[in-house]
């Protein structure tokens, strides 16, 4: 079997607002490609923006969480959640043979770019404010921020902002 295909024991939990962090990696087996792609998933918890990596919470949430990885336990409590956490997880995986070098480089880029933002409440001015990717385009579509231009006409219009700029 190859290594990167092997499953091993995870359990990745972090409480966010209202119960809104992914349950999807609680309790299972899981391989290193399974366990990146639940990282880098988008969180849904910026809406209508998109990139809101999970990674990025269980580095920055204000309450409390775990990483269970085979038998190692990582916990925190409240206000204790830190991207070295992260860090020593996805190093430890990484040491495991479970995520290619190309993987862990890029887990080790977006968990520095969480530290940057270090709060989960300022993850969405961030990609707010984050340049725009002129690669990805959908259907056309111009993007603004981490936006299509029909959810940030939709956003402004809900805030009352496209009222008053077009007057």
């Amino acid at each position: 079997m190859n290594r990167y295909n092997k499953k091993v024991y995870i359990s990745i939990y972090c409480k966010i607002y209202t119960e809104n962090f992914s349950h999807e990696m609680i309790d299972r087996y899981a391989t290193g490609k399974e366990i990146y792609n639940f990282l880098l998933k988008d969180a849904e918890c910026c809406l209508p923006m998109k990139g809101d990596y999970n990674l990025w919470y269980l580095g920055s949430n204000e309450k409390f969480g775990s990483i269970i990885y085979k038998e190692k336990v990582w916990k925190w409590g409240y206000g204790e959640s830190s991207f070295d956490t992260v860090k020593e997880f996805t190093n430890t995986v990484y040491q495991d043979g479970l995520f290619t070098e190309k993987q862990y480089r890029h887990l080790s880029n977006k968990i520095e770019e969480g530290r940057k933002i270090n709060n989960m409440y300022l993850i969405g001015d961030y990609l707010a404010q984050k340049p725009i990717n002129k690669k990805r385009r959908r259907n056309g579509e111009r993007f603004y921020g981490r936006c299509t231009e029909k959810d940030l006409e939709r956003r402004l219009l809900n805030t009352g902002e496209m009222q008053q700029s077009s007057a």
